[in-house]
């Protein structure tokens, strides 16, 4: 077995119709500059219009490097935890899931690309995902070891970069996590309130 160095990559800022705000399209472009080099061995993404648009934009910087969609990588909620981890507003949040969400479909999906994307690989490699916040979060909080609902408790923003390194018989390493220091600061966080900004 050998080392998998992992990208995650959150979508950039979508409108209603889930295609890529220009926002959204600048970031992609600063982030392909930021991966231009970076010598990837495949990119997986999620199949969602602004997924694939954000894909489509990195694609000069990553030419040459084969492209996977996969339904596996769509939004999901990776875990519905027990309501005495939940702060008020996160129970508001489950109450108003659909039944087909709460009954396994989101875990399910998500313990499945967890399967397929994380872990050491036959020989060492660099990967792309570019995939949706909760599934960002979920594994980044299966790296670090937290329980099923840690993912919760974290933030990400649109073209946020994390990346986690898989290595034989050693635990994982969460190298970065949401990094968007190819972004200036007008195109980071654009879809939180602006106290919420860094």
């Amino acid at each position: 077995m050998a080392n998998r160095l992992l990208y995650l990559l959150r979508h950039g800022e979508a409108a209603e119709d889930d295609s890529l705000t220009e926002r959204g399209r600048e970031q992609a472009r600063r982030t392909a500059d930021r991966l231009a080099g970076v010598s990837f061995a495949a990119v997986h993404h999620s199949t969602t219009t602004r997924a694939t648009e954000t894909v489509k934009a990195l694609a000069e910087a990553l030419q040459g490097v084969p492209h996977y969609p996969s339904d596996l990588l769509r939004e999901c909620v990776p875990s519905i935890p027990d309501h005495r981890f939940l702060t008020p507003a996160q129970v508001e949040f489950f109450t108003g899931l659909s039944p087909q969400v709460l009954a396994d479909e989101g875990p399910g999906q998500a313990a499945a690309a967890l399967a397929r994307y994380a872990g050491t690989a036959e020989e060492d490699r660099r990967e792309l995902v570019v995939t949706h916040g909760n599934l960002i979060r979920h594994f980044v909080a299966a790296a670090l070891g937290a329980p099923s609902h840690a993912w919760l408790n974290l933030a990400d923003y649109n073209c946020g970069l994390s990346v986690i390194l898989y290595r034989p018989a050693r635990p994982s390493v969460v190298v970065v996590y949401n990094d968007v220091g190819h972004l200036p600061p007008e195109l980071r966080g654009t879809e939180f309130p602006a106290e919420l900004r860094m």
